[in-house]
């Protein structure tokens, strides 16, 4: 009874994960990390790809890459000094600039898909 690799999603985005947690560790920028895993979140969706690329590259590579609870605790770290003005503005920052990061993507996959 063996595993059937072809059909089975658990492989396919662990190979994406392994990669997109490498890149983050090898970066080590929360912010930076983030954005470019929204920007590549938009462009792969953008594709016209098959149901396994995605799940290798926006779950698996865009999921690992991204990284919310590192984000969170960089946010933490700034309530627990009192920088509350510091906290909004980062708050907002990477709200604001991932969903533009996305949007790029997109518009840029869609143009390559076109």
């Amino acid at each position: 009874m063996g595993i059937d690799i072809k059909n089975n999603k658990f492989f396919f985005i662990s190979i994406g994960a392994i990669f997109g947690a490498l890149f983050r560790w090898h970066v080590d920028q929360i912010f930076l990390s983030n954005l470019i895993g929204c920007f590549l979140l938009g462009f792969f969706n953008s594709l016209n790809i098959s149901k396994k690329y995605k799940l290798i590259l926006e779950i698996g590579l865009c999921g690992s890459m991204t990284t919310f609870s590192g984000w969170s605790f960089y946010l933490n770290e700034l309530l627990s000094k009192g920088l509350y003005k510091i906290f909004l503005f980062n708050s907002v920052k990477i709200v604001l600039l991932g969903v533009f990061a996305m949007g790029l993507g997109h518009m840029i996959g869609k143009k390559i898909n076109s």
